[in-house]
């Protein structure tokens, strides 16, 4: 005879059904706070490049994803390679999920190595998810003075960039340190837009971007062979052009090999979404809930494809949280040793 299947007792019944009210409850909530609400999202960065465009494709979908269905309207607050604005949501933000940070993949990083500008505990954050990974690239115009790492050796090249916490000022000034290459950083721009107009006016033969960047912003410059990538770093990328050499495969030091991985921290965090300290934990859950149903959005799967060129590359939630912690683990003569070649804390 089949076996008779187990019945709930009455107790167990009613635990069942009171989680699911319990559970019930915690939605209407978040949708009640969050209906016909706007939630803001600070990018930290200046109009036009990745971090501006990825941000705002974010903030057209993700609305649809949160319970209540929020606005949400997005304000650029660059500076300091996301730093200004991380401070801001740290320090200043509502703790309510109406303010949302999403920064440059250095804001990690930019803790550990200046404490004193960087003033907050991204294990405080709560941390929502990140889209996509970033593989960072050294181009420069064809026209340079050097279009290769053997030439970059013997010729002075001009590269502009953000900050000091943006990987794009780090990804370059470790390989200088690393290579011997003969990099002149010069600092002060609010995005890689604002850099590829100083091309344009010769005012610097190049930048470290991320590969999405180029495909999306100059896609022509790719074609018609206007730029070279001297060097990448970072996760593999459909994008990357044959040939372009890893900056992990020309180290050759046990040494070197942990100062570009912890490079490489700000690649594999890519551009975070985050919320301040302090916001409830159940918005932070919807939140979270919200973005890893938006990484899996056709329409929004098939927006980043068309516009940065690149595919979804999902972590969320949690994952960031183990990640972050990880991070700020790293050995302190580890970042000892890259605050040094970076020239931070001089």
């Amino acid at each position: 005879m089949p076996k008779a299947k187990p019945r709930l007792s009455m107790l167990q019944f009613v635990l069942w059904l009171s989680l699911i009210v319990a559970d019930a409850g915690v939605a209407d909530e978040v949708a009640d706070f969050y209906s016909d609400r706007t939630v803001t999202l600070l990018v930290g960065s200046g109009v036009g490049g990745t971090t501006d465009i990825s941000g705002r494709l974010i903030a057209r979908y993700l609305g649809r994803h949160i319970p209540g269905s929020p606005s949400i309207i997005v304000q650029n607050m660059p500076g300091g390679g996301s730093v200004t604005m991380a401070n801001h949501v740290y320090r200043a933000a509502l703790r309510d999920g109406t303010v949302l940070g999403y920064a440059l993949p250095g804001i990690v990083t930019a803790q550990l190595m200046e404490p004193d500008r960087a003033r907050y505990d991204g294990r405080e954050f709560g941390w929502i998810g990140s889209a996509l990974k970033y593989t960072g690239v050294v181009s420069v115009l064809t026209s340079a003075p050097a279009t290769t790492i053997e030439r970059a050796r013997q010729s002075r090249l001009y590269i502009g960039t953000t900050g000091r916490g943006s990987p794009a000022h780090q990804f370059p000034a470790m390989a200088k340190a690393l290579l011997g290459l003969e990099f002149e950083m010069i600092t002060g721009y609010e995005s890689s837009s604002e850099v590829v107009l100083a091309m344009q006016r010769g005012e610097v033969h190049g930048q470290s971007s991320s590969l999405q960047f180029w495909a999306m912003s100059n896609p022509t410059w790719l074609s018609e062979g206007r730029i070279s990538h001297l060097l990448y770093v970072g996760p593999p990328s459909s994008l990357a052009a044959p040939n372009v050499p890893y900056l992990r495969d020309l180290v050759t030091t046990e040494h070197d090999r942990r100062l570009v991985d912890f490079i490489e921290i700000s690649s594999n965090l890519g551009w975070p979404l985050f919320a301040p300290p302090g916001v409830p934990l159940a918005r932070i859950e919807a939140l979270r809930t919200a973005f890893a149903d938006l990484a899996g959005d056709p329409a929004f799967r098939d927006a980043v494809r068309n516009t940065l060129a690149t595919d979804v590359n999902p972590s969320v939630g949690e994952e960031l949280d183990g990640f972050v912690d990880r991070a700020l683990e790293t050995p302190s003569k580890t970042v000892t040793d890259v605050k040094a070649i970076l020239g931070i804390g001089r």
